[in-house]
């Protein structure tokens, strides 16, 4: 069973192309990564502060190892300074 996860994160005021050029940077490393089967990024239409990663994983090992990641921590560490509210991250199971 694969996982999926629907990240939201919204930019602090002023930093939403600093934020999109943070999270631009996620992607390449992570479609290379063991174990991920897709990771797009998308920028709202509505509201240039809103960005919300769709993501695809073999299993749960494979999400861990991506989290673990360097790119993810150097990622994580920037974002008390471009995020507003911080990281909201949901998994899921297809079901249908």
């Amino acid at each position: 069973m694969t996982v999926r996860v629907v990240a939201h994160l919204r930019a602090q005021e002023g930093k939403g192309a600093a934020l999109g050029e943070a999270l631009k940077g996620l992607i390449d490393p992570t479609r290379a990564e063991p174990g991920n089967i897709s990771y797009e990024l998308l920028a709202s239409l509505d509201d240039e502060r809103n960005f919300t990663f769709v993501e695809e994983y073999q299993d749960g090992d494979a999400l861990d190892a991506h989290m673990k990641s360097p790119h993810v921590a150097a990622a994580m560490a920037a974002m008390p300074e471009l995020v507003e509210g911080g990281l909201d991250m949901r998994t899921y199971r297809l079901i249908g």
